[in-house]
């Protein structure tokens, strides 16, 4: 195979975003409405207002790099502290009995057949 030498000056041309064929363009008021509407509504919302599909909605958000605001954490309310369980009784002791000393195995004398 012949490698294909390229001109380094040569500008390329920038990608555009893919698009599909017969899609709706956005108005400029449209992206307005978007704009103004994305960190209070939903997409599922803006899409109904807007009368368009949600992955629509949420990739011209994306593409205008639209944030929704993040939630401010408040502090927990602080508990009462539980009581503290009370222990459990503490059982009887029970006698065992001594275990019998272990016998040693002793190997049986056997004795040898003769042939």
């Amino acid at each position: 195979m012949r490698k294909v030498k390229r001109n380094p000056a040569r500008k390329t041309k920038p990608k555009r975003a893919a698009v599909r064929k017969r899609a709706k363009a956005w108005t400029s008021a449209e992206v307005t409405k978007l704009r103004k509407a994305y960190k209070a509504k939903t997409a599922t919302e803006l899409a109904k207002m807007l009368r368009r599909s949600v992955a629509s909605v949420k990739a011209k958000a994306r593409a205008l790099k639209l944030r929704k605001a993040k939630p401010t954490r408040k502090a927990a309310p602080r508990r009462k502290a539980t009581p503290k369980r009370k222990a459990a009784p503490k059982r009887k002791a029970v006698r065992r009995r001594k275990a019998a000393p272990k016998r040693k195995a002793t190997r049986r004398k056997t004795t040898r057949r003769k042939r």
